[in-house]
């Protein structure tokens, strides 16, 4: 049988993306689906641009607030929800929207990933995922090259799914055992990309970032360190919780812990669209420097939607 159809809206962080979704939410019954690798975990609300309350009670938002800081929470988790989500949605007679930037669980999502019965740690899962968005995936190739050689012949290393996945197998136990592959989605669906000019996705990411710090970032972070969630914590370097945990530490000043944020910001978006232009079937609305939520560009994604009816 056939399964669901569902769309998803993916691009670099500050691009828009929510205001999209929500726009066309006007429009189309939907519900959306969030793909963000740090949305995921509770009481990390100010960095991770969650939706606000107005919005979640405009829109059903699903696969935020699963997990505590201190929580294992690995890939196959976020899968394994996201695809008990999407029936349910299209039963609703609504559409399943997965909005996010995440390319590891959009891919994962739609086009299949291999997982465990019994899977490696889900620490280490998320520290490939992490330092896969951090350092790319030249770095994580030649690290599987060096510690598996055998594995990395067999590997696709352009893909970064695949090298991930490698390297899982190679840190649980040396990557020789066969696994189970969950399947590509096998329903109608649309990839809809929403993209800026890079000099004005660097201004946005800034002016957001500056927004961070100003308006509850630091309260946030002193809340979680009081809670017990150590700086060491994985989900506590996200970007600009790393750089507001070591100022409230006194080891930076606040010009410099937002400068840091931007940095590593901006980076990441960069590797956000090296990832996702890999994928051919994306089409991509250019906004510009409008707002996201551009009559015209609602259009278009709206539009596009049909296609899931054919």
């Amino acid at each position: 049988m056939r399964s669901p159809p569902i769309a998803a809206l993916v691009g670099p962080t500050a691009s828009g993306k929510t205001e999209l979704a929500l726009a066309m939410a006007r429009t189309v019954p939907l519900e959306i689906l969030i793909a963000d690798s740090r949305q995921v975990y509770r009481g990390m609300n100010a960095a991770t641009a969650k939706a606000d309350a107005t919005a979640r009670a405009a829109v059903p938002h699903h696969l935020i607030d699963l997990a505590t800081p201190d929580q294992a929470f690995s890939l196959a988790d976020w899968l394994a929800a996201a695809r008990r989500l999407i029936p349910e949605v299209a039963a609703r007679e609504r559409l399943a929207l997965v909005v996010g930037g995440t390319g590891l669980y959009v891919s994962a999502l739609l086009d299949g990933y291999q997982l465990d019965a019994t899977p490696p740690s889900p620490h280490l899962r998320h520290t490939l995922a992490e330092e896969l968005e951090r350092v790319g995936i030249g770095s994580l190739a030649s690290r599987l090259e060096r510690i598996d050689p055998a594995a990395a012949a067999r590997t696709d290393l352009h893909n970064p799914r695949r090298v991930v996945r490698a390297l899982e197998l190679a840190g649980s136990r040396g990557g020789s055992s066969p696994v189970p592959a969950t399947e590509p989605w096998r329903g109608p669906l649309v990839i809809i990309g929403l993209r800026r000019p890079m000099i004005v996705l660097r201004r946005r990411i800034a002016e957001r970032t500056a927004g961070f710090f100003a308006n509850g970032l630091l309260d946030e972070v002193r809340g979680l360190l009081a809670a017990g969630y150590g700086p060491d914590l994985p989900p506590m370097s996200g970007h600009g919780y790393r750089e507001a945990a070591r100022h409230l530490a006194g080891g930076s000043d606040l010009d410099e812990a937002i400068a840091d944020t931007v940095r590593r910001t901006r980076q990441y978006a960069k590797r956000q669209m090296t990832w996702f232009r890999r994928d051919p079937r994306v089409v991509w609305l250019d906004a510009g420097d409008g707002p996201a939520d551009d009559p015209i560009i609602v259009e278009l994604a709206v539009s596009l939607l049909s296609a899931l009816s054919r």
